[in-house]
């Protein structure tokens, strides 16, 4: 009974014509109703906050000695929100929070980020009183949390770096919808409503809820309370999103220090496969050579760890901030050299190998998978309802952002990087190492065989003969090769 209660609260309610063509919507000099806006077909997140309270932050710029510009002092707003959305031609309330009551009802909103913070669009941090699953993917049990991220998307640069995320395999790549964002009566803009990165062990990051760390390394410490020092760069300090900093212990601290100065000193030794999940590292790293990112600061490190214990390793789970990529079209990304070029240099083969491996999987289909994937997304509901939502923000700001003129310019990045990229990568390989583990050995000719029988994918760097089939002749020729 309480269930099928549950299922029922998830069912979209038609709104009466009343609601939604009585409430208007500034959209610049204009104003329209809510039913036009809902139009469109993006969902459209309304916030009301109490006594129309705007938010707002402080603006603070690095201390001698540190970089970056950041906020502080950002104002949580309390207020109700609620999401409509056409279905079927119906306007429908997909979601209300109700009036803002503590741990009971409602929501805060607030300024989020840091040099993103500067723009006129600000990105929003959203904080609901009861957990729910705003991009309503019909598991409330598993998906629901309190916290959102709403981002500044409008080049679909974010979005396509999710798509090829998921491609290399990374742990956790957030979910997220486009949606148009009203505020207070006043249209904001479409924004990419995000899931945010925190610890839920059922769809985001899973940490021990007492001994587990989520955290980063981050140019922004300066303007963070609790912190830990790194040894390695003097600009760079480790900052937690979990625990939160006024929760973490004097004995967490100390044990937080030690982890990332042994973390740290590892890289430059053979030893580092004992600290890091060097899986993680590479797809990382692999993400941000595809996208050509040259964010030196902000490209977020984020890192967690399960929990104290020896057994568990520092994991790099999630990418973020794609503002900045799409820079470097014939070298490596700038987090490639400044970031991870300790491991790239490492007399220790395993992460290079890794590297390697992550990208032969998908480097035969790679431009194929994400610009079909791109351009199927300009013809889904999603990309279709964006281009009408856009109209919207032509008419608040003059600008225009055509749906189809980025879905190419991103298909194009990823069309003439693949080459480049490609030929960097692939000088990293063993030639006929078939199971990319730095060496030619027997594992090599097992690892053919399973490609000829269908027991794992075939990859391109099975051809052996440079016949461009991978067959029984080239299982011939490695044994062959083997045994010259």
């Amino acid at each position: 009974m309480f269930s099928a209660f549950i299922s029922l609260l998830l069912v979209p309610l038609p709104v009466s014509a009343a609601d939604v063509t009585s409430t208007t919507v500034a959209v610049g000099d204009s104003i329209m109703t809510l039913s036009q806006v809902v139009a469109t077909g993006l969902p459209v997140l309304c916030v009301e906050t109490v006594d129309h309270e705007e938010p707002t932050c402080q603006y603070v710029s690095a201390p001698a000695g540190s970089i970056g510009r950041t906020i502080r002092n950002a104002t949580k707003v309390p207020g109700r929100m609620t999401i409509y959305q056409r279905i079927d031609g119906v306007d429908s309330l997909m979601y209300d929070s109700g009036d803002y009551e503590k741990d009971v009802s409602g929501m805060t909103i607030k300024i989020r980020g840091n040099s993103s913070a500067y723009y006129d669009k600000k990105p929003y941090k959203i904080k609901l009183q009861k957990k729910r699953d705003l991009l309503f993917r019909g598991d409330e049990s598993t998906y629901k949390d309190k916290d959102w991220v709403l981002l500044r998307d409008e080049y679909l640069r974010t979005m396509a770096a999710f798509k090829v995320s998921r491609m290399v395999g990374m742990v956790w790549t957030p979910a997220h919808h486009y949606v148009i964002v009203v505020l207070n009566g006043v249209y904001r803009g479409v924004y990419l409503l995000c899931e945010s990165v925190d610890r839920n062990p059922d769809c985001r990051l899973n940490v021990d809820k007492n001994m587990g760390f989520i955290f980063e390394c981050d140019i922004y410490w300066w303007n963070e309370a609790v912190y830990v020092n790194s040894v390695d760069s003097p600009v760079y300090n480790y900052t937690f999103k979990y625990p939160d900093e006024d929760e973490i212990t004097p004995e967490q601290l100390a044990y937080m220090q030690w982890l990332v100065s042994a973390y740290e000193a590892s890289l430059t030794t053979s030893d580092y496969p004992r600290w890091i999940d060097v899986t993680s590292f590479a797809a990382w790293i692999l993400v941000h050579d595809i996208e050509g990112t040259k964010d030196g600061g902000g490209a977020n490190r984020y890192y967690t760890k399960q929990d104290t214990t020896s057994a568990s390793k520092i994991v790099m789970p999630v990418v973020w901030d794609f503002d900045l990529s799409e820079r470097t079209p014939e070298d490596w990304s700038r987090c490639h050299n400044e970031y991870m070029g300790k491991l790239f240099n490492n007399p220790n083969r395993a992460f290079i190998n890794e590297y390697v491996r992550l990208w032969c999987q998908i480097r035969d289909h790679f431009v194929d998978d994400i610009t079909t994937s791109m351009s199927a997304f300009e013809t889904e509901d999603e990309g279709v309802a964006l281009k009408a939502a856009n109209k919207l923000e032509l008419i608040k700001t003059g600008l225009n952002y055509p749906v189809d003129r980025y879905v190419w310019w991103r298909n194009k990045w990823f069309t003439e990087r693949f080459p480049w990229l490609d030929a960097a990568i692939m000088a990293m390989h063993v030639p006929h190492d078939v199971d990319v583990d730095g060496s030619v050995d027997i594992s090599d000719v097992v690892a053919l065989i399973d490609m000829v029988l269908g027991n794992a994918p075939t990859m391109s760097i099975g051809d052996i003969n440079g016949d461009g089939i991978v067959g029984i002749d080239d299982v011939s020729d490695l044994i062959d090769e083997l045994l010259m």
